[in-house]
């Protein structure tokens, strides 16, 4: 009888446990729509408390990011050579587990559609053999 009670009291601590938080730490496949079409790449992201940076890893060179992780919200900007100016593009988007869905300021208040799924640690790991 004692090991069941300690059985469901363990349960029961379990439950009222909170979620663990979801992080937005990690290699993500971004897609974003702008004039020109739709561009895909990988963006890298590293959270310290409500700090963010990382990498957007593009096909014409990589940038720093820079912004903050707040509850599910996701805010970074970076800045990229555009026809030899700088434009800063700015995301505003919402963590959902694996998603990261929002839009992205691309300048003069032009917003579009911006989402980032994570990449699976299986998608990462180099083919054995």
């Amino acid at each position: 009888m004692r090991t069941y009670i300690l059985a469901f009291a363990l349960a029961l601590c379990g439950a009222a446990a909170p979620a663990a938080a979801q992080s937005a730490a990690g290699e993500w496949n971004a897609v974003m729509n702008t004039p020109g079409g739709t561009r895909e790449f990988k963006v890298i992201l590293k959270v310290n408390g409500d700090s963010l940076s990382g990498t957007v890893m593009r096909s014409a060179g990589n940038v720093p990011l820079r912004g903050t992780v707040k509850g599910d919200a996701v805010n970074f900007s970076y800045t990229i050579d555009y026809g030899g100016n700088p434009l800063e593009l700015t995301v505003s988007a919402k963590l959902t587990g694996d998603a990261i869905k929002g839009s992205i300021d691309l300048t003069n208040g032009v917003q579009e559609e911006f989402s980032m799924t994570r990449v699976s640690p299986a998608a990462k790991a180099p083919p054995a053999g």
